[in-house]
């Protein structure tokens, strides 16, 4: 039993001595821990107590404070001051303490660490009042440096120079005198460096004069850190939340900044964009468009859709002329009451739970919500105007500057083109002539345009007018305005646009294209348009109709595409086929007036009318009718004259009864002026024929290539096209021909001019020898 009492003794005081700290007084710092630092536990990550303490700026009681700060500050407003940090360093005196300042080197047991910024002394309350400041360095206690505590493993979790050991002291002076910048260091030293921060920062530097520049250093610092450190989740959440905490007392100007504050994501505003917006708002300052957009993007309400994110340089750039448009230099902002505050949870036990700052001088704009709703408007329309072009960006990442991509540009929005873009607007300007237009086949446009299939789809062609838009350009047809998308085969016009160009047709565009379309249909009956009989066109379908400058420009455009390929008879039926018979009245006449317009009607008019109104299932008798009605009838229609201004009189020649192609009408200007005025209600009654929602498919082919004739079977089909090829064939030329495709040439003719007249109301053949054919309605047929 003694024995056992003896062993048992032995293990007691050994036990006892190796828990004893080290008397040895010997300074050594090594430049490496010697051995890796395995993962450290988190100091500050402590249960909230019930002490709310405040600094120089909390609006709260303190528990207990030296009486200078006892009293609420408010923060300066103004700007920032430039001072020299202390030159001559404090000493430290047992039984005194002091602030080590920035540059100042101070020497414990035998280690130096260079660069101050330290608490060095005894005695020195925490800031909460209540025990010994943390951070403080007791030169007083002993120090191990033959031993360093590299891991932290005698650190307790709430580290305080005072209470860790004399190793773990060893460790932390000679990581200080290391340049603190170690990143395999223990967390726990940079947390007790860390506390001498945040309470010079918190507590003292606000109450200090001329203190701008040690407060400058110090944030650096923390900085300095932050980036050394910031792999631990535990030091980054406190260095930012300080960082943050002291950026509310800095008065420095924030608002005159090249770009406002952005942080990559965030539950409520920077401090920085908060403190900016405060200044703008005390000193009655516009708020700029990207503070704005920073404003609602970081807003806890709000968030920014793929668009915004996807394109930001585009709808910042749409977003700033939107937002001054609507509010000049831009939205002014009353101050409110709430001031300007931070909470934050300080990492020193010596705080004892948050911090509460307040900068009683300038408002808290975040707490606002009316400039939110005003900007809300802004950012969602230019948000759904650049949906069409962020979703092109998605699909193609590098297709930036494409034609394709600049064409889904929003007005307002610029973007360096491809060199594609720039060929395909210069090759524009230069298909378009000194009259502002110019016909071309879409085949060369085709060909500039970025397509697999060779051929444009209508979002193509949508995508084309807007692009063209771009540099002031027109294209006709223009899917947006009622015309059909291009195609290989087919003609366009570019044109020049006006200074305000439009991008949807006005309420009577449709009118005045209706007009423009017939009257092409009558005028080019003679295989000519003149210049009077354009000019008379034109006035009809404009002057008694309310159209922008730009749709005119584009109704010019419009007429010089149908001259490339005139509208048929067969076109005009298709289109007419759904119009009751009252309302194919109403066409007759305004066909007749269309006719009319310039003051001349012509023999091949006259037989283009005939044919119109047989198509329309009118009686061709009724042209001439129809003509005379607007007339004033005299005993000498050769001879009458208009009243008023001098103006050639209206030809029209007479009936078959009676024809004489001496004989003239002279119209009543006011009649004719009434029935223009209604030919127009007409044509706005008819204005949904001409408008081609959807392209109009190509004719079928045979087999052996070429267009279908209705009512023809493939072999007749054969001979038509054979014949069309010529004006004129002798009898012994239709024999063999009609041999070559297996037909008799008298049947053959009777049933080729059946289809002709099914379709137009014309034979296609006449005579016997030689056999003339019927040109003007062979498109009609083929239609």
């Amino acid at each position: 039993m003694i024995a056992f009492l003896g062993v048992l003794a032995i293990i007691v005081f050994l036990t006892w001595k190796a828990l004893q700290p080290s008397s040895a007084k010997t300074a050594h710092t090594p430049s490496v821990p010697p051995r890796p630092v395995p993962p450290a536990p988190m100091p500050g990550n402590r249960p909230p107590h019930n002490h709310v303490v405040q600094s120089p700026l909390i609006r709260s009681q303190p528990l207990a404070r030296p009486r200078s700060a006892q009293r609420p500050v408010t923060a300066p407003s103004g700007g920032s001051r430039s001072i020299s940090a202390p030159q001559a360093p404090q000493r430290q005196l047992p039984g005194g303490h002091g602030w080590v300042p920035p540059g100042q080197d101070v020497t414990i047991a035998g280690v130096t660490a260079r660069g101050g910024m330290l608490y060095v002394g005894t005695g020195m309350p925490d800031a909460a009042g209540i025990g010994t400041e943390p951070a403080l360095i007791d030169p007083t206690l002993p120090v191990d440096t033959r031993d360093p505590d590299w891991q932290g493993q005698s650190m307790g979790y709430w580290p305080c120079y005072n209470d860790i050991s004399p190793n773990a002291r060893g460790a932390y002076l000679s990581w200080l005198a290391g340049g603190r910048a170690n990143p395999n260091a223990y967390i726990g030293y940079v947390f007790l460096y860390f506390y001498g921060l945040e309470r010079r920062l918190l507590t003292e530097i606000p109450e200090l004069k001329n203190s701008d520049a040690e407060r400058a250093a110090l944030v650096t610092e923390v900085r300095r850190l932050l980036q050394v450190y910031s792999g631990n989740r535990s030091f980054k959440g406190y260095a930012e939340g300080l960082l943050e905490a002291v950026t509310l007392l800095n008065p420095a100007v924030r608002y005159d900044r090249a770009a406002p504050p952005v942080t990559e994501w965030s539950h409520e505003l920077p401090i920085d964009l908060k403190i900016g917006l405060a200044q703008l708002a005390v000193e009655g300052r516009a708020v700029p468009a990207d503070w704005a957009l920073s404003w609602y993007a970081h807003h806890p309400d709000n968030y920014l859709r793929t668009p915004a994110v996807r394109c930001p340089n585009e709808f910042l750039e749409l977003f700033t002329k939107r937002y001054r448009a609507k509010f000049g230099d831009g939205l002014v902002v009353k101050p409110n009451k709430p001031r300007l505050s931070v909470s934050y949870y300080a990492a020193s036990i010596g705080f004892h739970g948050h911090v509460d700052l307040e900068n009683t001088a300038l408002p808290d704009i975040s707490r606002l919500t009316g400039p939110i709703t005003n900007l809300r408007d802004i950012v969602e329309a230019v948000t759904s105007d650049l949906e069409a072009y962020s979703r092109y960006l998605g699909r193609h990442p590098d297709g930036a500057g494409s034609p394709a991509a600049i064409a889904l540009l929003p007005d307002g929005v610029t973007h360096k083109p491809s060199p594609e873009t720039d060929a395909l607007w210069s090759w524009a300007a230069q298909c378009i002539g000194s009259d502002g237009r110019g016909a071309i086949s879409a085949q060369e446009l085709i060909s500039r345009w970025p397509t697999k299939a060779g051929k444009l789809t209508k979002a193509d062609s949508v995508a084309i007018a807007q692009l063209l838009e771009h540099r002031g350009l027109g294209i006709e047809p223009d899917v947006r305005f009622g015309g059909s998308t291009p195609t290989p085969t087919s003609s366009i016009v570019l044109f020049r646009r006006a200074e305000r160009p439009v991008s949807a047709p006005g309420i009577e565009y449709a009118a005045a294209l209706a007009i423009i379309n017939l009257g092409m249909l009558v005028a080019t009956a003679d295989g000519t348009v003149s210049e009077p009989e354009r000019r008379a066109l034109r006035e009809l379908a404009i002057d008694e109709l309310d159209l922008s400058e730009d749709e005119q420009l584009r109704l010019d455009a419009h007429a010089a595409l149908v001259l490339t390929r005139p509208p048929t008879p067969a076109v005009l039926r298709r289109r007419l086929e759904s119009l009751s018979t009252s309302r194919r009245a109403t066409v007759g006449r305004l066909l007749t007036t269309v006719a009319a317009a310039d003051g001349q009607v012509t023999p091949g008019e006259i037989r283009t009318l005939e044919r119109l109104f047989t198509t329309l299932g009118l009686d061709p008798g009724d042209v001439y009718g129809s003509l005379h009605t607007a007339a004033t009838t005299t005993e000498d229609l050769a001879r009458a004259e208009i009243p008023g201004r001098k103006k050639a009189g209206l030809r029209i020649p007479p009936s078959p009864a009676s024809r004489n192609d001496s004989t003239t009408l002279t119209l009543d200007p006011a009649r004719l002026a009434r029935t223009r005025a209604e030919s127009v209600l007409v044509a706005a009654e008819l204005a949904e024929i001409f408008a081609d929602d959807e392209p109009v498919a190509p004719p079928p082919l045979t087999p052996a290539g070429e267009a279908e004739v209705d009512g023809l079977d493939d072999a007749h089909t054969r001979l038509f096209h054979l014949l069309v090829k010529r004006d004129a064939w002798s009898r012994a030329e239709l024999d063999e021909i009609a041999a070559e495709v297996g037909l008799m040439p008298d049947g053959a003719l009777e049933v080729l001019n059946d289809a002709a007249y099914d379709r137009t109301g014309e034979p296609l053949c006449e005579g016997s020898d030689p056999l003339d054919i019927n040109q003007e309605i062979v498109k009609d047929m083929l239609g």
